[in-house]
């Protein structure tokens, strides 16, 4: 064969070869496209209380530290260009004073260059902001000891009602010095510029602070103060803050607009639909690789799946039922087995309201229903805790994709223990006894017929209430449970009305302590634990809330550990609730993705990512 044959042959080899190449290429390199469900509620980080805003807002946004990559304990700076410590002298010894320095040549989105007084004022408009049912409690609880802005308020001028200080809108005359007060006695003495650095005066020693600043809490990011009062936010005066104070959504001045200092930049946003994001090419930490992220909001399962197949999406939401409709999808890439900051666990109130509650049947413990303090009975919550078939849910219901917990504590928090001793497990038996003790074994002798409850929609928690129904006629054909699915309004509606019986719920970390699970499942005032009824209330009181208090102001971990422990064993031999599973996280994406790697507290799905590191190849 010729020299000048082979050469032909090698030019067309190298040309094939280039062409496979590029058929190889993703599409659109320098975008990715995220399926997902439900879009963002807000783009204003202080009214952010859901997880699809917030997976925006720390794109948009930046705080001032940062988890290190997928550590939930360890801290980067961000804004700020230290991580205080006792060690650095930036935290004080009391446990009271943090200290930022605040990093110098930093833009925001608009080009304006970030100055210490745009912390100051992002913290101070967030505590006056204080939506009602939002996020900012996480910073008035250490800043100013209280959990609503409106508590100092009522406490200077001696109302009975936040809505007493005012008329026609307007601030009472007697009132408008004692709330100009609430301003200058509390807020502002709470964050302090000194030179360029920003001091927090905590009301208490307060042990997640620091989680609660991080990247990942929306509630602490860094806005521009120029910028967003031009747009018609607080104007920074301490008499008219209360004008800003509680906003209604959409009438909020950043409902959807945005300037932060972070990656990427707000392009559009289609509530519901989409949301584009451009690449912030002065981002202090350099470009990121990707030019433009774009969320597409898609409910329906096949059409995220079809998008995934055709590789017109780049990462997926995949519920796990779903998950093993990828695993051997051509070019898909499935991840699993990661730790996520939440759990399901199903109440039991110790006493519940009876007036005009159907849910309880007759009322009576007559085998026709059940009184209102039927949980109040240790030996029936014992016997429910032994009734359910927690291995078989997780391996059957969840395919596996879950751990269980001994307690409110998610793994890896503090509290989470893998001690035999701190887990009920499936036993018929068991539960039979504990069943004949309660009531005197009256329960045993009469049966009883009530309502169960799970949030409609929600497989997952359906199929818990169908276990404990099947396995309560297993266990005694008098017992008679009845699941009932209801629109998650009118679930919370009953909640808060303490007439649920016995109802399946979540919780999603607001940071990664165990302090945001101890009061929740645990406190005299917590989300979930303050509804339980009076007794337990006044039980919670003097056997949980001291310790929940001790364990927030040390600053010894060794401690914290044995305090947290301590709350699990109780929660344990009490038998609380049925503390069901912990799902386990998946990542969904085509192989061409790059630079994902796994954060429990990036807002978001557990698909979610951190875009600032992803790129395509």
């Amino acid at each position: 064969m010729s020299r000048k044959v082979w050469t032909m042959l090698l030019v067309l080899t190298i040309v094939m070869g280039l062409g496979i190449g590029a058929l190889a290429q993703p599409p659109n390199p320098d975008r990715v496209v995220y399926a997902t469900i439900g879009g963002p509620e807000t783009l204003d980080p202080h009214w952010a209380y859901d997880t699809a805003s917030g997976e925006i807002i720390f794109a948009i946004y930046d705080n001032l530290i940062a988890y290190d990559g997928g550590s939930i304990e360890k801290f980067i700076p961000m804004l700020a260009t230290e991580v205080p410590s006792a060690e650095n002298g930036l935290i004080s010894a009391d446990g009271l004073n943090y200290t930022f320095p605040i990093r110098q040549n930093v833009k925001f989105h608009n080009g304006a260059v970030l100055t210490v007084e745009d912390v100051e004022y992002s913290f101070k408009r967030g505590m006056i902001f204080d939506r009602a049912g939002g996020p900012m409690w996480m910073l008035l609880e250490p800043l100013l000891g209280v959990d609503s802005i409106e508590g100092i308020a009522m406490e200077l001028t001696g109302v009975e009602n936040y809505s007493d200080i005012f008329v026609d809108g307007e601030v009472k005359d007697e009132y408008k010095e004692a709330m100009i007060k609430v301003f200058t006695d509390y807020v502002d003495k709470a964050v302090e510029i000194d030179g360029n650095n920003i001091i927090f005066h905590l009301a208490q020693a307060y042990s997640p602070f620091m989680n609660i600043l991080a990247h990942g809490g929306s509630w602490s990011s860094i806005i521009n103060k120029e910028w967003s009062i031009e747009q018609g936010a607080w104007d920074g005066k301490a008499d008219t803050w209360w004008k800003y104070h509680d906003p209604q959504n959409e009438e909020d001045p950043l409902y959807r607009v945005t300037n932060g200092t972070g990656p990427f930049k707000l392009v559009r946003w289609v509530p519901e639909e989409t949301t584009m994001l451009e690449r912030f090419d002065d981002h202090w930490r350099g470009p990121a690789h990707l030019k433009e992220v774009v969320y597409q909001y898609i409910n329906e399962w096949t059409t995220r799946k079809l998008m995934l197949q055709r590789g017109d999406a780049d990462i997926v939401y995949v519920p796990v039922t779903n998950m093993n409709e990828v695993e051997d999808m051509e070019g898909v890439e499935l991840t699993k087995g990661w730790d996520t900051m939440t759990n399901t666990v199903t109440n039991m109130p110790w006493l519940l309201n009876a007036e005009g509650n159907a849910n309880l049947g007759s009322g009576k413990l007559d085998g026709e229903g059940i009184p209102p303090d039927f949980f109040s009975d240790i030996h029936v919550r014992k016997g429910f805790s032994y009734l359910f078939p927690y291995d078989t849910f997780i391996e059957k219901t969840v395919q596996g994709q879950a751990i269980r917990n001994p307690g409110p504590f998610p793994r890896p928090l503090y509290g989470y223990t893998e001690d035999p001793a701190m887990y009920y497990e499936f036993d018929i038996e068991k539960a039979k006894e504990e069943f004949k003790l309660a009531w005197n074994g009256e329960l045993w002798e009469k049966g009883c017929k009530f309502n169960i409850f799970y949030n409609e929609g929600n497989d997952v928690r359906k199929a818990v209430c169908d276990m404990l129904s099947t396995y309560a006629k297993v266990v005694n054909p008098k017992f008679e449970l009845t699941p009932i699915g209801v629109q998650w309004s009118s679930y919370l509606k009953q909640f808060l009305a303490e007439q649920l019986p016995m109802y399946t719920i979540g919780w999603l970390a607001d940071y990664p302590h165990p302090h945001n699970w101890a009061p929740t499942y645990l406190g005299s005032t917590g989300t979930y634990s303050a509804f339980y009824g009076k007794p337990y209330v006044d039980w919670a009181k003097e056997n949980t809330d001291p310790l929940i208090d001790k364990a927030l102001k040390s600053v010894d971990p060794e401690e914290q550990k044995a305090i947290y422990e301590e709350l699990t064993k109780i929660a344990h031999d009490q038998a609380l609730a049925l503390y069901l599973y912990q799902p386990i996280g998946i990542h969904v994406q085509r192989d061409w993705v790059k630079g994902f790697y796994h954060s429990p507290v990036i807002s978001g799905l557990p698909e979610s990512a951190d875009f600032y590191y992803i790129y395509k190849e």
